[in-house]
């Protein structure tokens, strides 16, 4: 019975994020039982209503707990280094990518992200070397690159 609680609260919560509602699906959430709003599950689910909100001190504690879960997805570690952006921690965010699973390494936007944030912090030559890793990886990335006024200029060199 209380998985099928959940799952109804779960289905409830999209279904008010699909409808442009993020308010009520974060009530809906909201609602669960302690055990229930922590499950994996809701996190995620909770996080991107949060983001969506820009509510970032809140997206990124939720991003901080879901990566400290055994078996946390790179992209997890990414969003929380976006939402930490978002409140000027350029540090934090590099600290936070730095924290991903070994794997993340060999991801272009793992690298994307984290030469941005280099290049925010002054250190060119580490952005540069990532921004090229990054390229290397996926290529499509060069498109977001060449936008980016603070990577760009490191392409050409």
């Amino acid at each position: 019975m209380p998985l099928t609680r959940l799952r109804n609260s779960l289905e409830s919560a999209l279904g008010w994020f699909d409808l442009g509602l993020p308010c009520e699906a974060l009530r809906e959430l909201e609602a669960l039982p302690e055990a229930d709003r922590a499950r994996m599950e809701t996190l995620e689910l909770r996080a991107v209503l949060l983001q969506q909100q820009q509510r970032w001190e809140e997206a990124a504690a939720t991003y901080a707990e879901l990566c400290r879960r055994e078996g946390a997805g790179v992209d997890r570690f990414i969003a929380w280094g976006c939402c930490l952006y978002e409140l000027n921690r350029v540090a934090e965010c590099r600290e936070a990518l730095l924290a991903a699973p070994p794997e993340a390494r060999d991801q272009g936007l793992w690298n994307y992200h984290l030469a941005c944030y280099e290049a925010l912090l002054g250190r060119a030559d580490e952005a540069r070397r990532l921004i090229h890793r990054s390229l290397e990886i996926e290529p499509r990335l060069r498109a977001m690159a060449v936008r980016n006024c603070h990577l760009a200029p490191l392409l050409s060199s």
